[in-house]
């Protein structure tokens, strides 16, 4: 069966309601920075969502083969 396809904006809103369930100062306090530049991150990520979840297709990347990785000689090339 075939998986649904999720429109984008549905997946930029999901990511921002999950995004927003920690804690700013518990989370700047318990890693010494400052909650200003927990914010800047914060803001790059929500900005930067968009691009991240677009054409994401489900299931895993395929593996390369290991000619297009030059891992294998080319035809043309001798092997020895």
């Amino acid at each position: 069966m075939p998986r649904r396809k999720i429109e984008l904006e549905t997946k930029v809103k999901v990511m921002h309601e999950i995004l927003h369930l920690a804690d700013v100062k518990d989370v700047a306090r318990k890693y010494g920075v400052s909650e200003r530049v927990v914010f800047t991150w914060y803001q790059r990520i929500l900005e930067a969502l968009p691009d991240i979840l677009i054409n994401e297709k489900p299931g895993r990347e395929p593996k390369a083969s290991a000619e297009s990785e030059g891992t294998l000689p080319s035809s043309s090339t001798p092997p020895f």
